[in-house]
């Protein structure tokens, strides 16, 4: 039995309003779409050049910091402890009883020792070596206890590159020198600690001098 004929679909006509509605959303929405994109695009281009711009100029920013910051450090006016005395190592040793020549040869100078001793420093070489690498030597009269035992526990109180040593002529009090310093104090006198503390390592050289645990 033959199946009866469904009804052809009528197609609207282009002039039909609700098609001509539906052209205009679906091509409202390709608009919309099309300048999401645009817009997407040129907030990603702004923040491209905005990172090229922020390293261009970070770049020389950080580097002029860094200049700054090296030149305050390098060239910050170094602490001076008042009273003492500007004097070159030669003196320095010659006024307590070491004789340097008139040259010194910094290439063959004995390894620096520094730490508490119980007899003088042995040579001239080794007290110029000690003051030329940036120890401070503390100098007590020989056979004064007392000043011996402060000195001990002050230069406890540092790491490296302090010397107590005995003095090898008369002295009264303390002498305390560094490279070109040199000021007398007297036995536990607080501010002795702020001499150590403003001119130890500030010599020519460096070289490793720790204090014996």
């Amino acid at each position: 039995m033959a199946q009866p004929r469904q009804p052809k679909k009528r197609r609207r006509s282009r002039s039909d309003p609700a098609r001509r509605a539906a052209a205009a959303r679906r091509e409202e929405a390709r608009r919309e779409a099309a300048e999401e994109r645009r817009r997407a695009e040129a907030a990603a281009d702004r923040r491209s050049k905005a990172l090229k711009t922020a390293r261009r100029v970070a770049v020389p920013t950080l580097v002029g910091i860094g200049v700054v910051v090296a030149a305050i450090f390098l060239f910050r006016p170094q602490r001076e402890i008042a009273g003492a005395e500007r004097l070159d190592a030669s003196t320095i040793a010659a006024d307590l009883g070491y004789e340097l020549p008139d040259e010194v040869d910094t290439d063959s100078l004995p390894t620096p020792a520094c730490g508490v001793l119980d007899q003088p420093i042995s040579t001239p070489e080794l007290l110029y070596s000690d003051l030329y690498n940036g120890a401070v030597v503390l100098w007590h009269a020989a056979g004064d206890e007392a000043a011996a035992a402060a000195l001990a526990e002050l230069a406890g109180g540092f790491d490296s590159h302090v010397v107590v040593s005995p003095a090898p002529e008369d002295i009264e009090g303390i002498w305390a020198t560094s490279w070109q310093r040199r000021k007398a104090y007297e036995v536990g006198d607080d501010e002795l600690r702020d001499f150590v503390a403003a001119y130890r390592l500030r010599a020519p050289k460096h070289a490793d001098c720790d204090l014996p645990e």
